[in-house]
């Protein structure tokens, strides 16, 4: 009975022993997410660790990727075996050194260019080459302007761009004829009466200051005209269609739009008779047809010294357009 008792005291002093053993050899191991387990790595496999809990129990396996580089190295310097170091040597050497500490950033303050010292406004735009290529670029678009508005309201081209040629001032020349009203072209002069058949020829008589009618043959002249039938009339011509500048925008569209007759390589009954009368600033062209017509300019086919010509036309030089019969030119 006594020896039964003393095997009981010695079984259970050995289990004390081991459960202190146990606890004062158990670690602790920071995981990834912020918890921690405290025991002993009883198992290290590649799927991972089972550790032996201080109350005597197992934990389940927990796998590599959850375990911090402290952990790591803890659980380095606990590893009993030659192959449990073999397998944690790699991700202790994989572990990140600490970096450096860095220098402190010293921000320091920027100092602001200097001002430019000459004035501001026109006087400064006149200071820098940019600024004079500048207001060279604004001079010649007023003078451009200035042409473009001489032609579009049929004023003196010279009066337009010479005022506009005006340093300063002369940015109101276009804006003034600008707003004037489109000028309209002169008339046509009337065409010289013939002489009439029937009129005496003044004869000078020798000695004499006076010329003396021929009274006898303006006489018989008459009378043969009064006997003669009398001569058909004229065909009335029909008036010109005119297109001028100002009431309308001379574009591509509108040469297709009202001229499409003449772009025919043979007319039509309508427009065989018809010919185009082009007034632009390097003079008047009298054509036919329209051989060719792009986004800014025409090519008219006109008559020079009995042969064809084509001859280009920018639309920005046209003042007027009018159709006219071939007889009435």
């Amino acid at each position: 009975m006594e020896q039964a008792e003393m095997r009981r005291f010695v079984i259970t002093l050995f289990g004390w022993l081991a459960m202190i053993a146990s606890v004062a050899t158990a670690g602790t191991f920071p995981l990834t997410d912020g918890s921690k387990i405290v025991g002993t790595p009883d198992t290290i496999a590649e799927k991972g660790v089972i550790f032996l809990l201080e109350g005597g129990d197992y934990s389940p396996r927990v796998e590599w990727d959850k375990f911090t580089p402290e952990a790591l190295k803890e659980m380095m310097a606990e590893a009993k075996t030659e192959a449990q170091r073999s397998l944690l040597q790699p991700m202790v050497e994989n572990i990140p050194q600490e970096v450096a500490k860095r220098k402190e950033i010293v921000v320091k303050p920027i100092q602001a260019p200097d001002r430019p010292k000459h004035g501001a406004g026109i006087f400064g735009l006149l200071g820098s080459p940019v600024g004079w290529f500048i207001m060279f670029v604004l001079y010649g678009a007023n003078l451009y302007a200035a042409y473009e508005v001489s032609v579009y309201r049929r004023q003196p081209l010279a009066m337009v761009c010479g005022l506009a040629a005006i340093p300063f001032i002369g940015v109101l020349s276009p804006i003034i004829y600008g707003a004037m009203p489109t000028q309209k072209p002169p008339p046509e002069a009337p065409a010289d009466a013939p002489p009439q058949e029937g009129a005496a020829a003044p004869v000078a008589v020798a000695g004499g200051d006076a010329p003396a009618p021929r009274a006898e043959a303006g006489t018989h002249e008459a009378a043969a005209t009064s006997a003669a039938p009398a001569a058909p009339a004229a065909p009335s011509l029909p008036e010109p269609v005119v297109f001028s500048r100002g009431e309308f925008s001379f574009n591509r569209r509108f040469f297709e739009t009202k001229f499409a007759g003449f772009f025919r390589l043979v007319p039509s009954e309508a427009e065989k008779d018809l010919v185009l009368l082009i007034t632009a600033s390097r003079g008047q062209f009298v054509g036919r047809r329209i051989i060719r017509i792009t986004p800014n300019e025409l090519y008219l086919q006109v008559f020079k010294n009995n042969a064809t010509a084509d001859e280009m036309i920018p639309f920005s030089e046209v003042s007027e357009v009018q159709i006219r019969h071939k007889d009435s030119l």
